[in-house]
């Protein structure tokens, strides 16, 4: 055998001896190949190449690539848990956020979608949970309908019943620009936004835009510490499109990681609004994001947002859609009713760990619970010992593709 590879070798040198040319072409037409898969790699494949990949690796290491389900909570030990996570479920027939974070007596709310008529619904969720009445912070992401609706609120006898009129709020964080109408002017809800700030900062309330809490400036702070301990940090990220312009408004999303200290390491959560593919490009590339336990689904499990650029870096165990399952709400044509087909495909090479708040009812043309509030938190029983990341949901905790409604609307061909 070494003698048959000594001479194939001394072949080989001969022929290169007797034709330095021919070599020396076949070696730059390689090297131009290799440069051209990268060229191609970089500017037009990446995204294809990386996404075939991340679906090769699997999310937790693991023979079967399929997180583990969370253990199953119980309503009565999310009061004391280190963390909550909550996501409400509207009270109509629509999608939007609204979302919770609740860490001892601190309270974080984001967004406060659908619409007006919601208000009650949130407004009693938050009692039960915003026991001395004030929350800490809030973040309102961007100013679409589905988001600030429910800060603003309806108007009875001059009086507002929103969020920003209900309840003492120490800090807003906001978004920092805001698209015209196709009329290039402002809505009316939106100019009732800016009149509900203006009554929050009569009251006392600091607020500052995702910007400035990135650069630190005018008092704000990219982090904020949630508990005493200085365990648990809400990040503001950095988003290219707080300081430049986007055809799309959801592009102006303030986003948010949230980050848990534990002796065993730490624990993730995002929230990035209604962030769309270039905006979750930018937010890759200008931040360091780590592998994340939970992901609130970018706009309510659109075909435009959570893509395999976001996904392949945090790569999800556990996904939250907050949207109205099945009901075609802006007239779309069908590859956009959420959750979209397209989002189930990219989301399933990550986890099958789906849940969603809400779905259509075609009969009555309302709405049905799905897995209704869902609630994740980080506790344990009395009988426990140790604690962990558990799961409440107020209806059930049936993932989105054991649900009849994905077998009758949806394929799955993930994890």
């Amino acid at each position: 055998m070494a003698k048959r590879k000594n001479a194939a070798e001394r072949a080989a040198r001969d022929a290169v001896k007797k034709h330095p040319k021919a070599a020396l072409t076949i070696f730059l037409i390689l090297l131009v190949l290799v440069a051209v898969c990268v060229v191609l790699y970089l500017f037009v494949f990446k995204e294809e190449v990386d996404g075939f990949l991340a679906g090769l690796k699997k999310p937790d290491g693991n023979e079967t690539g399929d997180p583990p389900a969370v253990v199953s909570g119980d309503l009565a030990e999310i009061t004391s848990a280190d963390l909550s996570i909550h996501f409400i479920a509207p009270g109509v027939k629509a999608s939007g956020d609204s979302a919770l974070i609740k860490v001892g007596d601190t309270e974080v709310l984001i967004d406060a979608g659908p619409s007006k008529g919601n208000v009650p619904t949130i407004a009693a969720y938050l009692d039960k949970y915003c026991t001395d009445g004030v929350l800490e912070y809030v973040i309102s992401t961007h100013s679409d309908e589905d988001h600030i609706s429910g800060f603003v609120g309806s108007s009875s006898g001059g009086k507002r019943n929103g969020i920003f009129y209900s309840y003492p709020i120490e800090t807003l964080i906001q978004f920092d620009r805001h698209n015209k109408n196709s009329e290039g002017k402002d809505t009316q809800l939106y100019l009732d936004y800016c009149d509900a700030v203006d009554y929050l900062e009569g009251q006392g309330t600091q607020v500052y835009t995702g910007l400035q809490c990135w650069n630190n400036a005018d008092g704000a702070q990219r982090t904020y510490y949630l508990d005493e301990a200085q365990t648990i940090s809400m990040n503001i990220l950095y988003n290219i499109f707080y300081e430049e312009e986007s055809s799309d408004n959801n592009n102006y999303s303030v986003c948010m990681l949230l980050s848990q200290e534990l002796a065993a390491g730490e624990k993730h959560y995002l929230f990035t609004g209604d962030l769309e593919k270039e905006g979750e490009e930018a937010l890759v590339e200008n931040n360091d994001l780590p592998q994340v336990e939970l992901y609130k689904a970018g706009h309510h499990g659109s075909k435009t947002s959570s893509n395999d650029v976001l996904l392949s870096v945090i790569r999800p165990k556990y996904v939250v859609v907050c949207c109205c399952a099945g009901y075609n709400q802006y007239g779309a044509a069908e590859e956009n009713i959420f959750p979209t087909q397209a989002f189930v495909d990219r989301i399933g090479a990550y986890t099958d760990k789906v849940y969603v708040t809400i779905m259509w009812d075609e009969e009555t043309n309302g709405f049905l619970p799905m897995n209704g509030d869902i609630v994740f938190y980080y506790g344990k029983s009395e009988e426990e010992t140790e604690k962990s990341l558990k799961l409440w949901c107020s209806e059930n905790t049936t993932i989105l593709k054991e649900t009849a409604w994905f077998k009758e609307n949806r394929t799955w061909s993930g994890v």
